[in-house]
């Protein structure tokens, strides 16, 4: 895999790495919040490449082109809140996997009403009434505030 940078500092652009040439890649290449690329904006990105670093091969420009598309992958996953990681492994069926990624998160945020709505809606689909009614009253509770 290529090497991404970490930090992420302009809200427009992703960094990444191609060898030791350091990238910025606009978001804009990219549709929404997603690794689907928008083509006439990659065709431009390219043109910008090949001018200012006419070395690079079509070749290379390809695996510019895909090495962003990791980039943004990696940079969407890192910014996801702990209640979408906990919503995809319910989708997926990973109801326990789930479950302790929200016990965890609830351990450091007990205000978070919206992983307390969740945490019921777990709890009442794993058959464990009382504690999903509990979580309910709470998250119900911090709505109120």
């Amino acid at each position: 895999m290529r090497q991404v940078a970490r930090s992420q500092d302009n809200p427009n652009f992703i960094k990444m790495y191609h060898g030791r040439l350091e990238i910025n890649v606009p978001k804009k290449i990219f549709r929404g919040r997603t690794t689907e690329l928008v083509p006439e904006e990659v065709v431009k990105f390219r043109q910008l490449l090949n001018s200012r670093y006419p070395w690079l091969s079509r070749h290379a420009l390809d695996e510019v082109i895909r090495g962003a598309q990791e980039a943004m992958s990696d940079h969407l996953e890192r910014t996801k809140d702990p209640v979408q990681r906990v919503r995809e492994h319910v989708e997926k069926g990973r109801t326990r996997v789930a479950m302790k990624l929200l016990e965890d998160h609830l351990v450091k945020n007990p205000d978070d009403e919206d992983a307390w709505f969740l945490a019921a809606e777990l709890l009442l689909k794993m058959g464990k009434s009382e504690d999903g009614f509990r979580a309910m009253a709470k998250a119900r509770e911090l709505s109120r505030r």
